[in-house]
């Protein structure tokens, strides 16, 4: 398993991904902690830095380059200081040709907001969204639909990172279904809100708050009960294989003739479980894309989690390391 792994990652460079999502940008505000508030039982921070990165299907974007593969990002952005900083932090020679900016639309930031002090590490203590979602209207879709009937044939793989925020509505959702099918291309889908909406895609990566939130029915920690559920569930929602990722519990995979419960690599006592989600689609369709079996690209995508939680804020993996992790692993 190990030498096939890492034959997989080898070949990431190879590979081309369309990624259709909601692209957010992450701000971290980093403070010392000065003292408390007397206008108000809160801390006073002494303001040190701010980082900015790649958020939400942005993320996912960052992940799939940092993996070695070409990765086209496709989707609206509004016309704002927030979209600059965005296309800032992707990749160099990235190309940026199928984001549209459109100043009718505001840009998604998350500010999330550190304090700590000299002897402590900085911790998060609120974030602010300042979102607007989209509403597509009909030249924005047009855009949209125009880009995917050109690219979807060109890639090897396709990603939809659905954040609610606008970008995949009921046409451009359809649309990327009926080509990936018609040219018989992977699209594995990442949906915070409506998992149940994507039948008919290749894999679906939902985590098991998602899940249940999808059914109204409480799983927690009863992998019996997942068992059935996730097995139901491919069928129902016609997908050939369903991960569900379980925080410090791991992964579940569900296939139309198994299912496969793999434990977590590395600590539970994560860092920063910012952006995990994001890595994990990315790795999982990228190491499909390479042309490795569900387990084998849900065993990659456990290892990437792991050590992406292990880093402090919104982060991506290097090949190098995800060689790394397979290699030492017993």
């Amino acid at each position: 398993m190990k030498n096939d792994l890492t034959q997989l990652i080898e070949k990431f460079t190879q590979l081309k991904i369309l990624v259709l999502g909601d692209f957010i940008l992450d701000e971290f505000i980093f403070g010392e902690i000065s003292r408390v508030s007397r206008e108000a039982p809160v801390l006073i921070l002494n303001y040190q830095s701010t980082e900015t990165v790649a958020g939400g299907g942005a993320n996912t974007v960052a992940n799939v380059a940092s993996l070695g593969a070409e990765v086209i990002p496709l989707g609206f952005l509004g016309d704002d200081p927030s979209a600059d900083l965005l296309f800032t932090a992707w990749p160099k020679g990235m190309d940026k040709r199928y984001v549209f900016q459109d100043a009718a639309f505001q840009t998604t930031r998350k500010a999330r907001i550190l304090a700590g002090s000299f002897h402590s590490f900085r911790q998060q203590v609120v974030r602010i969204d300042y979102q607007d979602p989209y509403h597509l209207q009909e030249h924005h879709e047009r855009k949209l639909l125009e880009s995917l009937t050109e690219l979807v044939p060109q890639v090897d793989a396709v990603i939809l990172s659905d954040y609610s925020l606008g970008n995949i509505n009921e046409r451009v959702r359809e649309a990327a279904l009926a080509l990936a099918a018609e040219h018989s291309k992977l699209l594995v889908v990442d949906s915070r809100d409506n998992p149940d909406i994507y039948k008919g895609a290749t894999s679906i990566t939902p985590n098991i708050t998602e899940i249940e939130a999808a059914l109204s029915l409480p799983i927690g920690q009863d992998l019996s009960a997942l068992q059935e559920v996730g097995t139901r569930l491919v069928k129902e929602w016609q997908l050939q294989a369903l991960l569900v990722t379980r925080g410090k519990l791991g992964m579940s995979l569900f296939v139309e003739d198994g299912f496969t419960h793999i434990p977590i690599y590395g600590s539970d006592e994560v860092v920063d479980v910012t952006g995990a989600g994001d890595t994990v689609t990315a790795s999982y369709c990228t190491a499909l894309a390479a042309g490795g079996s569900f387990e084998q690209a849900a065993r990659l995508a456990n290892y990437a989690a792991g050590l992406v939680v292990m880093k402090k804020g919104t982060a991506t993996v290097s090949p190098t390391e995800l060689i790394q992790a397979t290699q030492e692993e017993t």
